[in-house]
């Protein structure tokens, strides 16, 4: 049977569509194909990635730069752009350049600065030297721009005061010099501002004040010039606000300003000083470290979890500087080993050697005192963007050629500070063996520019400033070894790590940055002018002194305790009690 009329209509228009679907498409939308990089933009881009090496990558002269976009891409290298079209003329701006994590990149070329229509420009994690030409002025449109982690000098341009749009200024890990510029103030519509790990100078300019719109705000590594909090105002939107070793000596504002969305505090190594009670008004916040500071008074109660981990919450306020100082026990010791990150090892030298286990989580903040009480290791801080700190790191690589081998499996890693005290020494010479092996940043794979940098204290005495393992060691996964002689005359030896705002934070992923250690060792040296330990006095309980101790040293000298939101912390440094003993 024939179909009817409407029936046979229907088959044909789909047959029409069906055939119009099958007609093979030109290469681009008609309104596509009109579209075109701005002359002068492709040709700044070309001449840009050709003095950076990347000339291979920018493609054949003829090639159009807002069509292809994209060159290289991965977490550790990236060399992309973004283009504004106009759709009357069709012409396309380049707005947007990252170019992230080349060793090979190391000048800024002239003709960046011809690219005047960018609004984000990052040049992170790169090897770029020299200053920061005035030029930067030409780019008024910037609302992003990112330079940390490089090698930039000089002083930060007062040409750049010209950039009012910016939104997100990142200038950490460099060596920028000079005075934190005032002028940084006028960038009102900045929401995130990281100023680190250089050599500025302060203070801290008053006017900062003015940047109401900040949702975060990190300053350290602030030489000279002493700073208050005058410069902090009622930020809306501020979450996180690290003020980390920025010559603040002042006490905290009696009138706390309004800061209803912090929920990250860092106050560290300044000068502060006045009552305890005064952080009673950021006990929202779910991170707050006050460690290296000068409080007095003690710990309220109201920001203490009644879960907390020591024994008795008193013993926050624990031993005074008598108690903390003897320098006899019933139980002296003269070596200690520890495998940092791992399990116990035993291995036979002249002596056997055993490393003790260390393998207790510490979370984000925390202390692990030894079973025997001979050492504690103390971790503190947190990164602000990833909360979550790995804390052990290891590798199923072996090591050859090197004696103890599996010690070099596991590390222990912070991305503050990692401290280990070792309790009851007899006074005496000592020798102090740390031992290293990069095990998670390979700065040599894809050529990306990944690098540790931390500091290294021995008895509150700097014996290493910008330490890179890799570089130390010759390569990735190298072991390497550094002894250090130390004379004590305190029972407590203190080994302290911790990052200086330098390196790399985000290769090979998120927050892999700050100290690493994979083991310790104290002993005597062989011909050692030592003094004899002394008679152990008769005693009933000989081991009480030194639990003693130790839990003053958890308490006082690493002082973690969880504030408010169960998992935020404070830290404050052993002075800052003992200049109060009975507080």
């Amino acid at each position: 049977m024939a179909p009817s009329p409407p029936l046979l209509l229907l088959l044909l228009v789909l047959t029409g569509l069906g055939l119009a679907a099958a007609q093979p498409e030109g290469p681009f939308p008609p309104f596509q194909q009109q579209r075109s990089t701005n002359a002068a933009d492709a040709a700044a881009l070309r001449a840009v990635f050709q003095q950076w090496g990347l000339a291979a990558a920018a493609g054949a002269p003829e090639e159009d730069p807002c069509q292809k976009r994209v060159w290289l891409q991965s977490f550790a290298t990236n060399a992309s752009i973004d283009c504004g079209c106009d759709a009357a003329n069709g012409e396309c701006r380049i707005t947007h350049l990252n170019v992230t994590g080349f060793w090979n990149i190391s000048v800024i070329p002239p003709a960046l600065f011809n690219l005047t229509e960018l609004v984000s420009l990052d040049l992170s994690n790169n090897n770029l030297s020299g200053s920061i030409p005035p030029e930067v002025s030409n780019l008024s449109k910037l609302e992003t721009w990112h330079f940390n982690n490089n090698k930039l000098s000089g002083p930060f341009p007062n040409e750049s005061s010209r950039l009012g749009s910016l939104q997100s200024l990142w200038m950490f890990d460099n060596y920028i010099e000079g005075l934190l510029p005032e002028f940084i103030a006028n960038f009102t519509n900045l929401t995130d501002l990281r100023i680190y790990g250089m050599k500025l100078r302060g203070p801290i300019p008053k006017n900062f004040s003015n940047l109401i719109n900040l949702e975060k705000l990190m300053l350290g590594d602030l030489d000279g010039g002493n700073s208050t909090f005058n410069f902090i105002a009622d930020w809306a939107n501020l979450s996180t606000l690290s003020l980390r070793k920025c010559g603040i000596i002042d006490q905290l504002p009696s009138t706390p300003p309004k800061l209803p969305k912090l929920t990250y505090l860092d106050l560290r190594s300044n000068n502060l000083s006045g009552s305890i009670q005064q952080l009673l008004p950021y006990r929202s916040s779910r991170y707050l470290y006050v460690g290296e500071n000068n409080f007095s008074g003690q710990l309220p109660s109201e920001i203490v979890q009644s879960s907390l981990a020591f024994e008795n919450l008193t013993l926050l306020n624990c031993l005074g500087m008598k108690e903390c100082n003897r320098t006899s026990y019933t139980n002296p010791i003269t070596s200690f080993a520890v495998n940092c990150g791992g399990k116990q090892k035993t291995y036979q030298d002249s002596l056997p050697i055993t490393f003790s286990d260390d393998t207790s989580n510490l979370g984000a903040a925390g202390i692990h005192v030894d079973t025997d009480k001979q050492w504690v290791v103390s971790h503190v801080g947190s990164d602000p963007v990833v909360s979550e700190s790995p804390g052990i790191v290891n590798t199923n690589q072996g090591f050859l050629g090197v004696d103890m081998p599996e010690l070099y499996q596991t590390a222990r890693t912070s991305r503050s500070a990692l401290s280990y005290y070792v309790v009851g020494l007899s006074n005496g010479k000592y020798t102090v063996q740390l031992f290293f092996a990069e095990i998670v940043i390979d700065s040599q794979l894809n050529h990306g520019p990944g690098r540790r940098l931390f500091n290294i204290d021995i008895q509150d005495q700097n014996i290493k400033t910008d330490f890179d393992i890799t570089k130390e060691a010759g390569g990735f996964r190298r072991p390497m070894n550094i002894t250090y002689e130390v004379t004590v005359d305190n029972p407590v030896l203190k080994i302290h790590l911790y990052w200086n705002g330098r390196g790399t934070c985000c290769i090979p992923y998120e927050g892999a940055y700050g100290p690493l250690v994979s083991a310790i060792r104290v002993f005597r040296p062989k011909n050692p002018n030592n003094i004899p330990p002394p008679t152990p006095p008769r005693s009933a309980r000989p081991d009480n002194k030194r639990r003693g101790v130790v839990v003053g040293i958890a308490a006082l000298c690493i002082a973690m305790a969880v504030i408010s939101s169960s998992v935020a912390y404070l830290w404050w440094k052993w002075v800052s009690l003992v200049k109060h003993p009975n507080a």
